[in-house]
C-alpha cells in the first residue's frame, strides 16, 4: 500500500469530522493520577457549596436584618459571608497547585510516550515528515492539552453542581421565575453547538498552519548557512512572511469565532436578568417574594450563567486540544514498519558474514526501483568499497544492512540468517554505522564516546582513542574530552567529528562496520591520522565503505562498482582497471580530484 506523505494526513485531519475517543484517550494518561483528580473533584464540590452560601446569607441578611431595620445579627452574618470567601480562597489555592502539579506530570508522561514511539517508527516515517512538524506535536500540541485534560473535568463537576444547586434553590423560592431562567438554556445549548462546529474547523487550520510554520523555520534553521551564502536571506523572509500571514489568518478566524461566541452568552444572560428582575420585583410587590429572595435570585441567575460562559472559554480550548489531540494520536497511531518478527532470534558468536540475494528495493510504492536484483557475499574480516555515481543506491545498499529499511524483493543476510529474522537490537549491536556527516549530539567528547558504550569508564574510552591514534587530535579540543561539541557537534572541525566517531564505533565493538567516507577535504595531518584510524578500526571486522577517496578505495579487498541500482563490476582496484569498464572510466574521471562523487 502507497504511504501517505504528511501534508496528506494533514489534509485528512483538516477535512474529517472529530473523533469523540480523542479526549478520552488522551484520558487514559490521568490513571496514574487519579488520586489527585478525585481530591481536585471533591475540593470541587465543596467550592460550589461555599459558593452557593453566598446567596443564601445575603438572603438572611436582606430579610432578616435589612428590611426590619433589626441590625443586632448583622455583623455575624458579614462575619460568616467574609470567613466563607476566605476560606474558599484558600481552598482554591490548594486545588489549583494540586491539579496543576498533577497536570505537569500528565503531560510529562504524554510526551515521553510521544518520544519512545517515535523512537521505535521506522526511517520511512522521518523521511516523508518534516521534521519541524514532529517537534510541533511533540511540544506545542501536547501543551495544548494541559488545561482541557485537568480543568475539564473539574469544570464539568464544577457546572453540574453549581447548575443543579443554584437551580434547585430557584424552586424552592419561586417556580415560575425559575422558568424564566430555564426557557433561555435550550437556545443558548443550540448556539453553543452551531459555535462547535465551526469553532473545530477553525482551529484545525489553526494547528495545521502553526505546524506547516515550524516545519519551515526548523528547516531554515538548519539551512542558515546555505541561504547566507547563496545571499537568500529575503527569499527565505518571504517565504516566512507568507507562512506568518497564513498563521494569521487562521488565528483571526478562531477569535472572529470565539468573540462572537461570548457576546451571545452575555445577551441571554441580559434577557434573563431583564425578565427575572421585572417578574420578581412584580413578584415582590405582590407579596409573592420577599426583597432578600429577589437578591438571592439574581445572585443565582449569575451562579447559572457564569459556569456556562466558563464552559464556553473551556470548550474553546477542548476545540484547539481536540485538534491537538488528533496531532498527537496521529503520531503514536502510526505503525512501525520494521518490527521484530516472532521467529526472530538473538545473533550469537557473530563471524561477520554479509550477504544480498536478489534484493530489488524502493522507498515508497510509488516512487521507482533504488536497487534491482543485487546479490553478493562478503566474507568476515574483509573490507569492501563500494564506489558509484550519485544515486546509484551506495547508501540505500547501508540503509538495508542496518534494517533501517526493508527489501520488498530477495534476502539480505547476516551469517546465512534473513536480517527480518534476527532482532533488532541484536542486529544493530553487531553492526555499526558511521554516517558521512559524522553527526553528534548536544554535550560533550566524552558523553557522545558513551553512545558506543554507556558503561564504558573514562580510562577505557582514552584507551580507545590511544589505539586508534586520534587521542592526539581529542587532546588539542579546547577542554579535551570535557569539550562541549554543540548542536550536530558544530563546535568541532569535520575531521575532529569523524575522529569521535571512530572512537565511538570502537567502544561499541562490532564485527561488522558501515561507514559512509565523507568528501571533504581534510589538512594532509588529519587526513592522514584518520586513515591510520579507520585501518586499526576495520581491522578483524567485516567492513564496508561507501568510498569516495581513491586512497580507501586503492586498500580495499574487494570494490563493488554500483550504477542504477545494479552491481556493474566487481574485483579488485587492480583488476577493475585492468578491464578498462565503468570503474576505470570512473577512476579516470575523477583521479585528478582524488574523490569519487557522493
Amino acid at each position: 500500500m502507497t504511504e501517505k506523505k504528511d501534508w496528506e494526513l494533514e489534509e485528512e485531519l483538516a477535512r474529517g469530522r472529530l473523533s469523540t475517543g480523542l479526549l478520552k484517550r488522551s484520558g487514559r494518561f490521568l490513571a496514574p493520577y487519579r488520586r489527585q483528580i478525585v481530591v481536585g473533584l471533591l475540593m470541587e464540590v465543596g467550592w460550589c457549596f461555599s459558593y452557593m452560601a453566598g446567596p443564601h446569607l445575603v438572603r438572611i441578611a436582606v430579610d432578616e436584618y435589612l428590611v426590619p431595620g433589626a441590625f443586632g445579627g448583622l455583623a455575624l452574618i458579614c462575619a460568616l459571608y467574609a470567613a466563607n470567601t476566605v476560606a474558599r480562597a484558600f481552598w482554591v489555592g490548594r486545588e489549583i497547585r494540586m491539579l496543576v502539579g498533577a497536570g505537569q506530570r500528565i503531560l510529562g508522561d504524554l510526551r515521553r510516550a510521544v518520544f519512545e514511539h517515535l523512537q521505535t517508527l521506522s526511517m520511512s516515517y522521518f523521511d516523508r515528515t518534516q521534521q519541524g512538524r514532529i517537534i510541533a506535536r511533540v511540544d506545542r500540541d501536547i501543551d495544548a492539552l494541559e488545561h482541557p485534560l485537568i480543568w475539564g473535568p473539574v469544570s464539568a463537576v464544577s457546572t453540574v453542581f453549581l447548575l443543579t444547586l443554584s437551580i434547585g434553590s430557584m424552586l424552592y423560592f419561586d417556580r415560575r421565575l425559575t422558568a424564566v431562567v430555564v426557557l433561555c438554556l435550550p437556545s443558548l445549548v443550540l448556539s453553543s453547538e452551531v459555535f462547535r462546529r465551526i469553532g473545530l474547523r477553525a482551529y484545525r487550520e489553526a494547528r495545521s498552519t502553526l505546524s506547516r510554520v515550524t516545519a519551515q523555520y526548523a528547516e531554515s534553521i538548519n539551512g542558515m548557512k546555505v541561504i547566507q551564502a547563496c545571499v537568500q536571506e529575503p527569499r527565505s523572509l518571504r517565504e516566512g512572511d507568507g507562512k506568518i500571514a497564513a498563521v494569521r489568518r487562521a488565528a483571526e478566524w478562531t477569535i472572529r469565532v470565539w468573540s462572537a461566541y461570548i457576546p451571545v452568552i452575555s445577551l441571554h444572560y441580559g434577557i434573563s436578568g431583564a425578565a427575572l428582575l421585572f417578574f420578581g420585583g412584580r413578584g415582590v410587590l405582590a407579596g409573592q417574594l420577599t426583597l432578600g429572595e429577589l437578591v438571592a435570585f439574581l445572585m443565582m441567575l449569575e451562579f447559572v450563567f457564569e459556569p456556562i460562559e466558563e464552559m464556553g472559554q473551556l470548550y474553546n480550548e477542548v476545540l484547539g486540544a481536540s485538534a491537538a489531540a488528533e496531532r498527537v494520536f496521529q503520531v503514536l497511531d502510526t505503525k512501525p514498519q520494521i518490527v521484530d518478527h516472532a521467529r526472530a532470534r538473538a545473533l550469537t558468536s557473530v563471524q561477520g558474514w554479509i550477504g544480498f540475494d536478489n534484493v530489488r528495493f524502493r522507498y515508497r510504492g510509488d516512487l521507482p526501483w533504488v536497487l534491482h536484483g543485487l546479490s553478493f557475499t562478503l566474507e568476515p574480516g574483509t573490507t569492501t568499497a563500494i564506489v558509484g555515481h550519485t544515486g546509484a543506491g551506495k547508501s540505500s545498499l547501508a540503509g538495508l544492512l542496518c534494517r533501517f529499511y526493508d527489501a520488498q524483493e530477495g534476502v539480505v543476510s547476516v551469517d546465512g540468517r534473513d536480517i527480518r529474522e534476527i532482532e533488532m537490537e541484536s542486529l544493530r549491536r553487531s553492526v555499526a554505522m558511521i554516517p558521512q556527516d559524522g553527526y553528534l549530539f548536544s554535550g560533550t567528547v566524552l558523553e557522545n564516546l558513551r553512545f558506543g558504550r554507556p558503561d564504558a569508564s573514562d580510562e577505557e574510552i582514552v584507551a580507545a582513542a590511544r589505539e586508534l591514534g586520534a587521542e592526539e587530535i581529542l587532546r588539542a579540543l579546547p577542554d579535551a574530552f570535557a569539550t562541549e561539541v554543540g548542536e550536530r557537534g558544530s563546535r568541532l572541525s569535520h575531521g575532529q567529528r569523524q575522529a569521535v566517531c571512530y572512537v565511538r564505533a570502537l567502544l561499541a565493538d562490532p564485527r561488522i562496520l558501515i561507514f559512509d567516507e565523507a568528501t571533504s577535504s581534510l589538512d594532509a595531518l588529519t587526513e592522514k591520522t584518520l586513515q591510520r584510524a579507520f585501518g586499526r578500526l576495520s581491522g578483524g571486522r567485516t567492513t564496508v565503505v561507501i568510498a569516495h577517496r581513491l586512497s580507501t578505495i586503492r586498500d580495499a579487498g574487494r570494490i563493488l562498482v554500483v550504477d542504477a541500482g545494479r552491481i556493474v563490476e566487481s574485483g579488485t582496484h587492480a583488476e577493475l582497471l585492468a578491464g578498462g569498464g565503468h570503474y576505470a572510466r570512473l577512476y579516470s574521471d575523477y583521479a585528478l580530484v582524488g574523490a569519487l562523487p557522493d
